[in-house]
């Protein structure tokens, strides 16, 4: 697990640093693509499914689908090609013909040998487009394959053609136009004129007697075998459509940051906790084997009408740029609508206008109609995000057995961050001179109980003042780590630290806060055993790991993280590595509070105070858990 992590994280970081800052070229540019996808193959990552024997990663599904996901968000064209070479790798590995699989598998990890796919032609009605004949030693194909991306890139492609009794041969062929000797030919149409990942070179491929020899057939697939295989595996390309919807999310966010329009967060907020909510039952019915066909279709529905909604949300939100080509936004719209037909049967595009029409059912997805939710089956649920107002309404109708102060009490003698302002109280009216008693403070903006904003690690982050009323109303969970300080004042929490606190609780739920109660809270009176500071000035105290951190982003969504040292990184991480991995959200981050040990493992709700100073850094919080 930790190593499938691991590995999630290096191409992370290659699609950040290399593929996304030259996304649009890569989407018209064949080179630019070709160059991408060697560099994962650089990374060795371009044969994840094939076993290590084979010389590939051998990684799990749910990996592999995590992966797919991570490609697609950066760039739709690297994702869709490579996801051909990952389709042909893993038919060669099904394979039995063990001379093919030595030939290719211990080179397409690293993009030595790169091979594409031509079999969705399989999936159409009537007469078969490219047809085989048995002959001596092999096949003979004729016919049209309509569908073939990577011509130019790849060398090869894995070819189906229908046996007169209907079973499906493969095998491999040259992608390039190649004479035989026996006067069979290949040859290609010009690459396609797509409305988007033009530089995905997808061409039509002409097969005039091509005699495939018998040791080039991969395998040899029964009648109907391409509609099985689709029914299985309807939920794989739902990880290239939320791939494409975090993508639009990005846009999307950086709208909210740059324009500072209260609606944008707004909309960006409820398209993000959708888009968990839909990830997460997708990841749930992936475990499900006895899961009903229709079902995972109506998932598979929602991924693309996410996907879309949200694209069309970077697009207004972008205004008027949004219309040049070379606008990220319009990119992201594209290839949505790519997404939406990819690996496309009749019973998703019907799934998929069900969904579309449900949409325009205003009335169904405002009242939740019993009769409408009726409709999409008994194991789906509308996927509403509640509005502020509903939620604050929630929150003051239930029923708190306690309320509980989170914040230390300010004065002048508190724990400060060495170079911080000192905290200052100056006595500016009396009662005897005045008629009322009056004093100015002041402080830092990461003194005593805060939080911290974006603008305190990012140049053009988001300032204190323009956090939502609504996300500084949270649930919480408590992760009690005192036994581990304790021993090890340096600890920093790891993820193997979450799971064993969900075994006991359950999993983390999406949109929480993710408190960490390290006892520091007691040492807040004794400035020297808090900061805990050797003789080099290095500071000993425990925080979130950098590992744990992600984690909670990326797979439990959660809404930030708090906790009662003076921060959320360890004292002996230097780069505040949790911090920029929050605030990049950006989410929220609350330190040096206390009180944590009069909380439940999970059930409170924390109620965060904030001064709203105009682009500030952060803020001294007044935090209260109502505790059920």
């Amino acid at each position: 697990m930790d190593s499938d992590r691991s590995g999630l994280d290096i191409v992370k970081s290659y699609l950040l640093q290399t593929v996304a800052p030259q996304a649009n070229q890569i989407d018209s540019n064949p080179q630019t693509l070709q160059q991408a996808l060697l560099g994962l193959g650089e990374l060795d990552f371009l044969a994840l499914r094939v076993p290590q024997k084979w010389g590939g990663k051998g990684v799990r599904e749910d990996t592999f689908l995590k992966f797919q996901e991570l490609v697609a968000r950066y760039s739709g064209a690297l994702a869709f090609l490579q996801t051909q070479h990952q389709s042909a790798a893993g038919m060669l590995t099904q394979s039995s013909n063990s001379q093919l699989q030595e030939e290719y598998l211990p080179r397409m990890g690293n993009g030595e040998v790169l091979v594409g796919v031509g079999f969705s032609q399989l999936r159409r009605p009537g007469e078969p487009l490219i047809t085989a004949v048995a002959k001596d030693g092999g096949y003979q194909l004729e016919g049209v394959i309509p569908w073939v991306t990577g011509w130019g890139i790849f060398q090869d492609f894995i070819v189906a053609a229908s046996l007169p009794d209907g079973t499906a041969i493969f095998g491999m062929v040259p992608l390039r136009e190649t004479s035989q000797d026996r006067g069979g030919k290949i040859t290609f149409s010009y690459p396609a004129e797509l409305a988007a990942m033009t530089s995905t070179n997808t061409v039509s491929a002409y097969l005039k007697q091509w005699f495939l020899p018998q040791e080039h057939v991969v395998f040899v697939k029964p009648p109907g075998w391409i509609h099985t295989n689709d029914e299985n595996n309807v939920l794989r390309a739902c990880f290239l459509a939320t791939g494409c919807a975090f993508a639009g999310l990005d846009i999307i966010q950086d709208a909210a940051i740059n324009k500072s329009l209260a609606f944008i967060s707004q909309a960006f907020d409820a398209l993000y906790n959708e888009l968990t909510q839909c990830r997460h039952a997708i990841q749930r019915a992936q475990t499900q084997a006895d899961m009903a066909l229709v079902d995972k279709l109506q998932l598979r529905a929602w991924s693309i009408d996410l996907a879309t909604r949200i694209a069309h949300a970077a697009v207004t939100v972008c205004s008027g740029a949004a219309n040049y080509s070379h606008h990220n936004a319009q990119r992201v719209y594209r290839e949505a609508l790519v997404f939406t037909v990819t690996g496309q049967t009749s019973a998703v595009m019907e799934a998929t206008l069900k969904r579309l029409l449900r949409v325009g059912d205003w009335k169904g997805l405002v009242t939740g109609d019993k009769e409408d939710k009726q409709d999409l089956g008994d194991n789906y649920q509308l996927p509403i995000t509640q509005s502020p107002v509903t939620s604050s309404q929630s929150i003051v109708d239930r029923t708190y057995s306690q309320v509980i102060h989170l914040s230390h009490v300010i004065d002048e003698d508190i724990p400060q961050w060495q170079g911080d302002p000192l905290v200052e109280f100056e006595t500016v009216a009396t009662l005897g001179n005045d008629g009322y008693y009056l004093r100015r403070f002041s402080m830092g903006e990461h003194s005593a109980t805060h939080i911290n904003a974006p603008k305190s690690f990012y140049s053009n982050g988001a300032g204190i003042d323009t956090y939502p009323a609504d996300k500084l109303v949270q649930k919480a969970v408590v992760i009690d780590i005192r036994n581990q300080a304790t021993a090890n004042p340096d600890y920093a929490l790891i993820v193997n630290d979450v799971l064993a606190w969900e075994e006991k609780h359950g999993e983390i739920p999406p949109n929480c806060l993710v408190l960490l109660h390290t006892g520091w809270q007691e040492k807040w009176r004794d400035k020297k055993a808090f900061f805990n500071q050797d003789k080099a000035r290095s500071l000993h105290f425990p925080g979130f790991g950098g590992d744990a951190t992600q984690f909670l982003l990326e797979e439990r969504q959660i809404a930030g993280l708090g906790i009662d040292t003076h921060g959320v990184d360890p004292g002996q991480d230097t780069t505040f590595t949790s911090n920029r991995l929050v605030l990049a959200k950006p989410r929220i981050v609350l330190e040096n509070l206390t009180n944590l040990d009069k909380l439940p493992p999970h059930g409170s709700t924390l109620v965060i105070g904030i001064l709203r100073l105009r682009g500030g850094s952060g803020s001294p919080a007044a935090v209260m858990a109502l505790v059920p």
